[in-house]
């Protein structure tokens, strides 16, 4: 045996709450009181003895961001460093990038592996150039070659 819950085909009935300010209908379920809101924390509070007692401090780190700018290339270039805002000239330093790898894979494949295949490491050409600041030591920018 199915029990309807509408007998009628008719949609249900939405009730409608009152806005802030109206009265509610009358016959309708009462309105729900509005969340109360209280400040929050700041950064001294008071204790129930009357004494402040400092609160919590959060500390984030920013991600270090490698400017990867057209204008670097293997040579020094004059700037004005980001972090430390002195005018500078960057100090290059090789380090093995893509290009480098990829030469030594290649020399693996012909048949270089002996030993050969290292030679792209020793080679400032095949390999990337990061710009550092003489200054504070960060770097500033890198040239990769791929």
């Amino acid at each position: 045996m199915e029990t309807k819950l509408n007998p009628s085909n008719d949609p249900p009935a939405y009730q409608t709450f009152p806005q802030p300010g109206q009265q509610a209908p009358a016959g309708s379920y009462p309105a729900e009181a509005p969340p109360k809101y209280e400040p929050g924390p700041t950064a001294y509070q008071q204790n129930p003895a009357g004494s402040y007692q400092q609160g919590t401090t959060v500390i984030t780190s920013q991600p270090v961001v490698y400017l990867q700018d057209q204008s670097f290339n293997t040579f020094s270039k004059p700037m004005v460093c980001p972090y430390c805002n002195s005018q500078i000239s960057t100090s290059v330093e090789y380090e093995a990038g893509a290009l480098t790898w990829l030469s030594a894979g290649i020399l693996c494949i012909f048949g270089c592996w002996l030993g050969c295949c290292l030679i792209p490491f020793c080679m400032p050409d095949l390999q990337d150039a990061k710009h550092t600041c003489p200054n504070c030591s960060k770097v500033v920018g890198v040239y990769r070659r791929i």
